[in-house]
This record gives structure tokens, C-alpha cells and sequence, in this order.
């Protein structure tokens, strides 16, 4: 039989549970508005680092009247640009030699020529390839001695420009990724100072993309190295 103080209990009950929902509710959309709650900045990591790989394409010519002439000028000219190379301490393990690329200019000669000019002619490419920056560096910078001995380097052509690569990112970039993350914290705690707000933690991270640069034309073998991170925190 339902009486008057059961209607009072289960009233209770009713009133006890709707409250509970209630601050349920308002707890959720509060916790709700404080996730909504966060700003995107940016950190930066940069170091200064030494290339660890040059490559150098050496580019000569060489020329002859007939086959056999021409295959001798080859052979005296790479013999003079390697003697060069071993005397600026390349090894031998350091160089690659390709093929010749040859042309015959018989059917451009003409008889009202003032200059005739040998029948075959070669473009020769050698590749230095070495981790030893600064010797390659300074054998560079004397290559002109080449001139004097008959051999001059060509024209580079875009893709046969000396490259001096920094292959050594794995290593420094988890490190680099730390910092550029702590300078984004950094970032973050004065924007909240200005806005009279508190950082609270991370709610996403990207890394970003990894930038290598010539620090500038007179040293290429010095690189600048950036790595930016984009993080989000949640605003307290």
C-alpha cells in the first residue's frame, strides 16, 4: 500500500538524483569548455653544424685528330687531374671516374675554316666523393693550378655543382625536437602571462618539417640546421 511518506521518500530520492545529475551536467560542459580551451604555438631549434659529405664533380676535356689520339689525351689528362688529387690527400677509394662523352665534328668542319679544330673531342666527369670536407675544400680552392698543367676544369653544369651535404640529422634530432618543444612552452607561458591565464599541458604536437641551409655563400660547408615544432596546450 503506497502512503503519504512513501510519495515523501521517493521524492527525496527523486530530488537527491536530479541534483546529482544536474551537477553531473554542469561538471561535464564546464570540463568541456576547459578542453575547448587551448592556443597553437610554435617552437624553434637551430643549430650551427659542419657538412659531413663533399661531393665534387670535376669536369675536363680532352681532344684528338683520330680515335687513338683522343683516347691518349684522355688518359694524359685524367692522369694529371688524379696526380693532383693525390697530392691534396684524395685517395684513390674517393674517386669515381666516368665515362667519356664524345663527339665528332667532322660534318660541322668547312673548307674556308681559319681554325680546324681536332676531329674528336671528350667531356670527362670525375667524382670526388669523401667525408673529408676541409681537405676536399682546400683542394678546390687550388684546382686553378690545373690551368697551368693543360687541364682546365669546364663549366659545371646545374647538376654536376659541388654539394656539400650534412647527413648526421637522425642523430641530433630527437635532442633538437626537445628543444624547439621547451621554446614553444616558453612561447606559450608569455602568451598566458598576457593573458592572465596558466599553460596546462599538451594537447597535440606535430614535429614539422627538418630545414637544412648554407649558412652562407663563403663557407658551404657550414649548414644551419631547423627543426620547428607546432604544439597546442590547453589553457588553465
Amino acid at each position: 500500500m503506497i502512503t503519504t511518506r512513501s510519495f515523501a521518500v521517493l521524492g527525496a530520492f527523486l530530488a537527491i538524483g536530479l541534483a546529482v545529475f544536474g551537477y553531473q551536467v554542469g561538471r561535464a560542459v564546464k570540463l568541456g569548455r576547459e578542453f575547448d580551451r587551448y592556443f597553437t604555438v610554435r617552437g624553434l631549434s637551430e643549430r650551427e653544424v659542419k657538412a659531413t659529405l663533399v661531393i665534387w664533380p670535376m669536369r675536363y676535356s680532352a681532344a684528338g685528330e683520330t680515335l687513338s689520339e683522343l683516347q691518349a689525351s684522355i688518359a694524359s689528362a685524367k692522369a694529371i687531374v688524379t696526380e693532383f688529387l693525390h697530392e691534396n690527400g684524395v685517395s684513390q677509394e674517393e674517386l669515381i671516374h666516368g665515362l667519356p662523352e664524345i663527339s665528332d665534328t667532322l660534318g660541322s668542319r668547312k673548307k674556308d675554316d681559319l681554325v680546324v679544330l681536332p676531329r674528336y673531342s671528350a667531356a670527362i666527369t670525375m667524382v670526388v666523393r669523401s667525408r673529408n670536407v676541409d681537405l676536399v675544400k682546400r683542394a678546390i680552392q687550388e684546382s686553378d693550378v690545373l690551368i697551368a698543367k693543360g687541364v682546365p676544369l669546364t663549366n659545371q653544369d646545374y647538376g654536376d655543382r659541388i654539394s656539400f651535404d650534412f647527413d648526421g640529422v637522425n642523430a641530433i634530432k630527437p635532442e633538437m625536437i626537445r628543444e624547439a618543444t621547451a621554446n614553444a612552452r616558453q612561447a606559450a607561458q608569455k602568451f598566458a602571462e598576457d593573458s592572465k591565464a596558466e599553460v596546462g599541458s599538451i594537447r597535440k604536437a606535430t614535429q614539422g618539417v627538418v630545414d637544412i641551409q648554407s649558412r652562407d655563400i663563403a663557407s658551404p660547408e657550414l649548414k644551419i640546421v631547423r627543426v620547428i615544432t607546432t604544439v597546442e596546450f590547453f589553457i588553465k
